[in-house]
């Protein structure tokens, strides 16, 4: 029997590309567990593949989420050796005693009942909004990966391919790599560096809920038409009240709007999601803290931001500064907010309430707020004084994102007009290789190659120009 450090590895039950999860006994403990390690075929550096370090790389960083999130829908984490070889490397969770949803569906027949479809959704919604608190994004949100446990609670598994936003977590992503499973991708997953946010995970999520309420998916087909299906404006899913009339019409119409082309066209936030199936279920919408609470005031979010207040605003920008660098921007959006009020009605520091409006507005950004985002940056664009020198940061920052939020938007004419004027001061006060540059170019040549607003070279245009 093979072990690695104190664990028993018994038997192998759960394999993907990068992985292997084996029921395992800790000898020490005296207790059951699931050790995931590196698949070892991954070991194996081979041509046009990831790297080993890369996959060790994301293996640690999977272990260091399963130690940031504490969840009832997320399983949890033992113990992780994260040193050392990459084959030497494990994680240690919580054993799971339940079938994965691709079981689950494949023993029903391929469909669930509506209510179940609906209880298991509201679940995994309500394990998202956690995760996007932080803000992480799952992105490979798929049956094989939602454990369901003998009291039909979920527990979403497989980290190994999430984003995760903030300074301490470097991109592992290739470019031109695709991650996820091609069959519940977003649109904007199959895009060369495409923004991942929230509404990823949501039409993901969108998928999985066709399947188990109509016993196949929203587009189905081979690989690369299920692809091309994905990225296509023009193809949308049949109705799912089409092929199960029974299916409520507001249910039908969240399925819709989960597998919008569109991100900004999604629900805003994975509690909306829950809260629009709750009546459907039940479950219980996700507690809200209110008046009626009155045994947790102390932990009431305007109870804290009110006590918070009263410190200084030099120390308040100090700890906003310091969440927004952790990637904790659910926690510095209302911070922020706070510190915009008071300085906009001090005036006294325009500039400091412009750059505090600006950092509101990446809060949005990251948690999937792209209407607002772009509100608030356009807020700053408009209030930054006009004898702004064009090299200052805060000025280049505020015009890209104000450009990179109207391509998301599918506003594609005005993101090519805001690049057009943005891109030269660009490269010449940041650099070419600056990661604002790069990713203002990225999106810049995307727009381009799409046709944008730009005319394409005619013969009679080539002789005006060379004239």
């Amino acid at each position: 029997m093979r072990s690695i450090g104190r664990f028993e590895l018994r038997t192998l039950i759960g394999q993907g590309s990068m992985g292997q999860v084996w029921q395992s006994w800790d000898t020490q403990l005296k207790r059951p567990a699931a050790v995931k390690i590196i698949n070892p075929e991954r070991l194996v550096e081979q041509a046009n593949s990831i790297s080993p370090e890369v996959v060790a790389a994301r293996f640690c960083r999977e272990a260091e989420l399963g130690g940031r999130f504490t969840h009832p829908g997320l399983p949890v984490l033992y113990d992780a050796q994260l040193n050392g070889r990459p084959n030497d490397l494990y994680m240690v969770w919580e054993l799971i005693v339940g079938q994965n949803l691709a079981q689950i569906l494949a023993a029903e027949g391929g469909r669930l009942p509506i209510n179940r479809a609906l209880s298991l959704a509201a679940q995994i919604a309500d394990t998202l909004t956690c995760i996007h608190e932080d803000p992480v994004i799952h992105r490979d949100l798929k049956p094989s990966n939602v454990m369901i446990t003998e009291a039909w609670k979920t527990k979403l598994l497989d980290f190994g391919v999430a984003a995760i936003y903030g300074n301490d977590y470097p991109r592992l992503t290739q470019d031109g790599q695709i991650l996820g499973t091609v069959a519940y991708m977003a649109p904007e997953q199959f895009a060369d560096r495409g923004l991942i946010l929230p509404q990823t995970d949501f039409y993901a999520l969108g998928c999985l809920l066709y399947e188990m309420l109509t016993g196949q998916p929203p587009l189905p087909g081979d690989p690369a038409s299920v692809m091309d299906a994905h990225r296509t404006r023009t193809r949308t899913p049949t109705s799912a009240r089409e092929l199960r009339p029974d299916i409520p019409a507001d249910v039908d119409d969240l399925l819709m709007s989960l597998l919008a082309k569109d991100i900004s066209d999604r629900p805003a936030s994975a509690h909306q999601i829950a809260e629009l199936l709750a009546p459907h279920t039940t479950l219980p919408a996700p507690a809200q803290l209110s008046a009626d609470n009155e045994g947790d005031q102390a932990d009431d979010p305007a109870t804290i931001l009110a006590a918070a207040a009263q410190l200084p605003v030099t120390i308040r920008v100090v700890q906003a500064q310091a969440l927004f660098d952790a990637g904790h921007f659910g926690e510095a959006l209302p911070v922020y907010n706070t510190l915009c009020a008071e300085l906009a009605a001090a005036g006294d520091s325009p500039r400091q309430a412009a750059e505090c409006r600006a950092k509101a507005a990446f809060c949005h950004l990251r948690l999937g707020n792209l209407e607002q985002a772009l509100s608030e940056y356009t807020v700053v664009a408009a209030e930054l004084p006009q004898e702004t020198p064009p090299e200052d940061h805060l000025l280049l920052e505020v015009g890209s994102r104000v450009g990179l939020l109207q391509a998301a938007s599918n506003r594609p004419e005005e993101a090519l007009a805001t690049f057009a004027g943005i891109y030269s001061l660009l490269t010449q006060h940041l650099g070419h290789d600056d990661p604002l540059t790069i990713e203002v170019r990225t999106v810049f040549n995307r727009l381009n190659r799409l046709g944008g607003i730009f005319p394409r070279p005619t013969a009679a245009l080539v002789q005006q120009a060379a004239t």
